[in-house]
């Protein structure tokens, strides 16, 4: 493959925009009537980071304008779950299930649920890429592989028409060693080898094929190229292009890379949080200023979000701040402008909301776990949920709009968990936490709470598999925490 030619698009991307707006003037779109009207969508999930690194969710460090721009001309959330955890949040997206479906509850604890392998959960659930690809929707996926097992994202399970991804572990290199790319440290397990670079002259695959990447290439750029092609190439054609970055996670073993700067080759260390934040908003830019340039802006739907909380700060709690990320959606020929909304919302939702504005549908009988906000989201209505859950691990967490439950986890010795009233606010510092249980009003918020956890009940310990699962996962180096910089306790096993 050919990895020039994408370093290329930013060099000729008038070209290829000129060509393209000619052919939209003078040619015939191949799109199906049926799916001539259906919207686009554009969905980025920047790698743990919570909202507060947006100046729009109320930083003052330093400002991220087109995030910003993206929040204010649409929707962001306020109270936006996903969960502690990359897998886990990346099942709940892309198949609208909860783990008690799925099995994913954490990247190191997969409850084998159905004759598939504990990896392999796209084989017995949906994907969203799967059901807009059957509808006759364009598919893509650029940056952060899916955790899938030994199914690649273009296989008939997954749904990706095509991918330009990270080859994320040393056992996936081609096995002729042609690879001269960089390598980063090694993770905690045993027996681990250095992962290939996701950064600086990283290990990239297009379709099954490695790319030639050289040491001025970062890659968070070649994805970016990539699916501004990808987007000008299917431009008459309805297209789902899903971006999960790898920015701004932090490379094997520690450490943050570097961005891009005029005539410096950077490393895969010593970079700085802020600078990664504010190259994340700037590659936005490029992706927004793209579909400005090929006509698709007003009829796109960008959903921009991450996947968890701050590395080293919320990522594995069992906290609000754990699965609390930011959610913004936008798209100004569909999306009402409502600017900051206390609506509540959590990732189960995104699958269900992409198939009713594409107008496709599951097949009868097949359930999903999360709520369209497609009627919230043309203005018909104030909220469209009463309550939001999410989980890691063992432990589970519930929020309404006046009550918080987290860190419910029996195995782990908390399975009553701790109770907050929030008193009208979005900020953890204004909730007061409940220690008297006497009053009828605080018993039945608990009450409503439990209730909905129980939309994502624990898999029984009574089964051999999941108590196998649950032993299995207490030996792993990547545990979660009960509360901020907590241990865990004593296992209930």
């Amino acid at each position: 493959m050919d990895k020039k030619y994408y370093s290329r698009i930013k060099l000729v991307n008038w070209v290829i925009l000129c060509v393209c707006a000619f052919s939209s003037i003078h040619g015939e779109a191949n799109t199906s009537n049926a799916l001539k009207d259906s919207p686009n969508f554009l969905i980025i999930m920047v790698d743990d980071i919570s909202p507060n690194a947006f100046s729009c969710y109320g930083n003052t460090e330093y400002q991220t304008p087109n995030v910003d721009s993206l929040a204010e001309e649409g929707v962001f959330f306020n109270m936006a779950w996903a969960t502690p955890m990359c897998s886990p949040s990346r099942a709940l997206l892309t198949t609208g299930r909860y783990p008690s479906r799925t099995g994913v509850w954490h990247n190191d604890l997969r409850v084998k649920v159905a004759d598939y392998g504990r990896w392999d959960y796209a084989m017995g659930h949906l994907t969203f890429a799967r059901v807009l690809k059957e509808a006759g929707y364009k598919t893509a996926i650029t940056g952060k592989q899916m955790a899938l097992g030994h199914h690649n994202p273009s296989s008939e399970y997954v749904g990706f028409g095509e991918y330009y991804l990270h080859i994320n572990a040393n056992e996936k290199l081609p096995k002729d060693g042609s690879y001269d790319g960089l390598f980063e440290g090694k993770w905690k397990f045993p027996g681990s080898k250095p992962v290939p670079s996701r950064f600086w002259h990283p290990a990239v695959t297009h379709n099954g094929e490695m790319v030639d990447t050289d040491e001025t290439d970062f890659a968070p750029d070649l994805y970016t190229d990539y699916l501004i092609d990808f987007m000008a190439r299917n431009k008459d054609e309805p297209f789902l292009a899903y971006f999960p970055m790898n920015l701004v996670h932090d490379i094997a073993g520690g450490g943050l890379p570097t961005i891009p700067e005029e005539g410096v080759v950077g490393t895969n260390t010593g970079g700085d949080l802020k600078d990664l934040n504010l190259y994340v908003d700037a590659m936005v830019g490029r992706l927004v200023s793209a579909l400005q340039d090929l006509g698709l802006r007003e009829n796109t739907i960008i959903i921009f979000a991450s996947d968890n909380g701050t590395s080293g700060a919320s990522k594995m709690h069992a906290t609000e701040e754990g699965p609390r990320v930011p959610f913004i959606v936008n798209c100004p020929g569909l999306i009402q402008k409502r600017g900051s909304t206390n609506a509540l919302m959590e990732f189960a939702d995104v699958f269900p909301t992409i198939i009713d504005f594409a107008n496709v549908s599951v097949p009868s009988g097949y359930e999903l776990d999360g709520l369209s906000m497609k009627s919230f989201l043309l203005g018909e209505t104030e909220k469209y949920r009463d309550s939001i859950i999410s989980y890691i691990a063992t432990a589970r967490m519930a929020r309404s709009d006046d009550w918080l439950l987290e860190a419910v986890d029996p195995i782990y010795g908390n399975a009553e968990g701790r109770l907050y009233r929030c008193n009208g606010s979005m900020s953890k510092k204004d909730y007061t936490q409940i220690t008297d249980f006497s009053s009828a009003e605080v018993l039945e918020a608990r009450k409503r709470l439990f209730h909905a956890l129980e939309r994502n009940p624990f898999p029984d310990l009574n089964n051999p598999v999941v108590r196998d699962e649950v032993i299995r996962y207490d030996s792993m180096p990547y545990k979660h925490y009960l509360e901020k910089h907590s241990k865990l306790g004593k296992q209930k096993l």
